[in-house]
């Protein structure tokens, strides 16, 4: 609680972070809907043994104005559509509908190998659409929704960003973190994550069924929003509702162009946010960084450390 408090008090005193008509106040009074949660009337959750609708997305997020590519897999073979929507406060109803995609003739997909010695699961599935981001778009969380012609429906998180933003903070979605508790396909069979509680499938490198890498190219377990909906949600929802000007990354990025936090006056990690690979950390706790306030809702903040290879798609933890 105490890091909650110290967090807050950390947004009263940023300067200019709440006032006037910013991207997120105009944004969040558009129209908005409760249609992209999941258990609607009608609708039935996908899941990972059956897996009548599952798919991941080609990056953790993308710059606006940039292309993003979903892979999914539907069983049996059938179409399906994609509904994309960005994730915010809008009237207390949680969403916009932002796209509506499809339908897309969807396949059985192959299973996602395994590696012996790691136990890394990386899927290699045959795209689904590529869709183009308008540059119009505000930075935020996306969801899109898969839903396939039985009415069975799953997630693909993804984070639009703004990289030419200079909004007051800048919110950092741990994408590494989900990954790391990830356990797709969560089937008590082959499953595997960074930890034996959720492992399943013969032994790696460890000794017993968990992973030492990971990957994002596969879906996340279950519902397929990773965490995002258990950890960070209510966070982002308030930060909307109170209309303080932010933008949206994931560590992924600050790994990748950690220089981009100079843009802005404060840096907000929340939820679990504990993998942090040493570039991210670094650009976040170098001394060009103590032009903005940091400030961390996180219990076990960057207690693990994480390396990045093959393009920031795959993790390597220990």
């Amino acid at each position: 609680m105490s890091r909650i408090i110290y967090g807050l008090f950390i947004l009263c005193l940023l300067s200019g972070a709440v006032f006037g008509q910013n991207p997120i106040v105009l944004e969040n009074q558009q129209a908005g809907t409760s249609a992209w949660q999941l258990y609607q009337a009608n609708f039935l959750v996908a899941d990972d043994v059956a897996k009548q609708i599952k798919g991941y997305a080609s990056a953790a997020s993308i710059n606006r104005g940039s292309a993003i590519t979903f892979y999914a897999t539907v069983s049996p073979a059938q179409s399906y559509t994609i509904d994309i929507y960005r994730v915010g406060w809008y009237q207390g109803l949680g969403g916009r509908l932002m796209q509506h995609i499809g339908p897309i003739a969807g396949t059985q997909q192959p299973a996602c190998p395994t590696t012996a010695t790691t136990g890394m699961i990386a899927c290699a599935w045959s795209a689904g659409s590529t869709f183009t981001v308008p540059s119009t778009w505000t930075s935020g969380v996306y969801l899109a929704l898969l839903t396939n012609a039985q009415n069975y429906q799953n997630y693909i998180p993804f984070v639009v960003r703004d990289d030419a933003s200079h909004s007051a903070l800048l919110y950092q979605e741990g994408a590494n973190s989900f990954q790391a508790f990830n356990n797709y396909p969560d089937d008590n069979l082959t499953g595997k994550s960074l930890y034996d509680f959720n492992s399943f499938g013969a032994a790696t490198v460890t000794g017993g069924p968990g992973a030492v890498k990971v990957s994002l190219d596969r879906p996340y377990a279950d519902d397929g929003q990773g965490g995002f909906l258990s950890w960070e949600i209510y966070a982002l929802q308030w930060l909307e509702q109170n209309g303080y000007d932010v933008s949206y990354t994931t560590d992924v990025d600050v790994h990748a162009n950690g220089a981009l936090l100079l843009n802005h006056k404060g840096f907000l990690t929340v939820g679990d946010d504990e993998y942090w690979s040493k570039p991210q950390r670094t650009a976040v706790e170098t001394p060009g960084s103590r032009r903005y306030s940091t400030s961390s809702c996180v219990p076990r903040l960057s207690s693990l450390r994480s390396r990045s290879s093959s393009y920031h798609r795959r993790r390597p933890h220990y």
